[in-house]
């Protein structure tokens, strides 16, 4: 049997998966119609990795990561601190979006920050061009 990690700190306990996991599949589940698909559609993050967060593997997401996929979602993060000292992991409605439109914009803004790829000639393996 296979021993479960345990990240045990004074303020911020939790076994095998963050408890910001769970704070993000109750934003993106308590939205009506919103598939992994249109989040990443919405966000720009891969699909494989809100898969990872929700149900998959994935254990201590990237903050920079949760805080865009939150963000072009309307959230913001909202924690709450318990009297004895537990943090408690939460976010709320900063502004409603129509995520249509959200789509929109997302898929304007990966074409014009994302040129493509120019062929680069490969180099001979003696040095010369």
């Amino acid at each position: 049997m296979a021993k479960r990690k345990e990240y045990f700190y004074r303020c911020y306990r939790f076994q095998d998966k963050d408890p910001i996991c769970d704070a993000l599949r109750t934003v993106i589940r308590s939205e009506e119609h919103l598939k992994n698909n249109h989040v990443h559609q919405i966000s720009g993050v891969a699909a494989q990795t809100i898969d990872g967060w929700l149900d998959g593997p994935t254990r201590r997401p990237q903050n920079a990561t949760v805080c865009q996929v939150t963000a072009a979602l309307g959230y913001v993060r909202s924690d709450e601190l318990t009297a004895d000292g537990r943090l408690i992991v939460g976010f709320k409605r900063a502004r409603a979006l129509d995520y249509k439109k959200e789509i929109e914009k997302q898929a304007d803004f990966f074409l014009k920050t994302h040129e493509p790829r120019k062929k680069r000639a490969k180099k001979k393996t003696n040095g010369k061009a």
